[in-house]
């Protein structure tokens, strides 16, 4: 996933839903994509709005998930830079402080975008996450500004490039052997069968 994908915005509730189903009996890791890092930072400008409008109309009519209000009205903000790293640095972050946490945490860094609109490149969007989750904050920015961090997110984003080519990207991993379930947005019941599928093929129960 990227925190700048809109299309992993609209499918995050099935995430989310797949996740509570299976919650003890397979586990998840969530891999951040380096979208636009790099040589593809982006900045926003006012000029882009109406077309980013369309395209989120688009995405929601397709998936159900709705843009919030503050975000599309953050559209008019001038120059705000898009840069995945910094985000994507701070779902690594939670997953070197709580694990187990790094799935909602990248959930709620997907909201703060494109439901609340907020400025991913500002701490105070990882503190009120933190807060909300009950995250260590002082561990967490430790964490978030560590060589360690980059490091994690910088072979993140290749093994993204790696595997995936759209986003979200859901994959399916045993001893090295990679499956991929679904890329781009599918429907939760189409998510769920193709996994049951995969997983009988393998004979694993869960």
């Amino acid at each position: 996933m990227d925190p700048y994908c809109k299309w992993c915005y609209g499918t995050s509730d099935h995430i989310m839903q797949l996740f509570n189903a299976l919650e003890g009996k397979l586990p998840f890791e969530v891999i951040p994509a380096g979208m636009l890092a790099g040589e593809f930072v982006q900045k926003q400008t006012p000029e882009n709005a109406f077309a980013i409008k369309r395209s989120n109309a688009t995405i929601a009519k397709e998936t159900g998930k709705l843009f919030g209000k503050a975000y599309e009205s953050s559209l008019q903000e001038k120059e705000m830079v898009l840069d995945s790293e910094i985000p994507s640095r701070a779902i690594i972050a939670c997953r070197l402080t709580t694990p187990q946490l790094t799935l909602h945490f990248a959930h709620e860094v997907l909201n703060a975008r494109f439901h609340e609109g907020k400025d991913l490149n500002e701490r105070t969007v990882y503190l009120d996450i933190c807060e909300r989750l009950g995250i260590d904050k002082q561990t967490f920015f430790q964490h978030f500004s560590s060589d360690e961090a980059q490091e994690h997110t910088r072979q993140a984003f290749l093994f993204a490039e790696k595997y995936a080519e759209h986003y979200p990207t859901l994959i399916y991993e045993e001893n090295g052997e990679m499956d991929v379930l679904t890329e781009g947005y599918s429907p939760y019941s189409l998510i769920e069968l193709r996994l049951s599928k995969l997983l009988k093929r393998k004979n694993t129960n869960v």
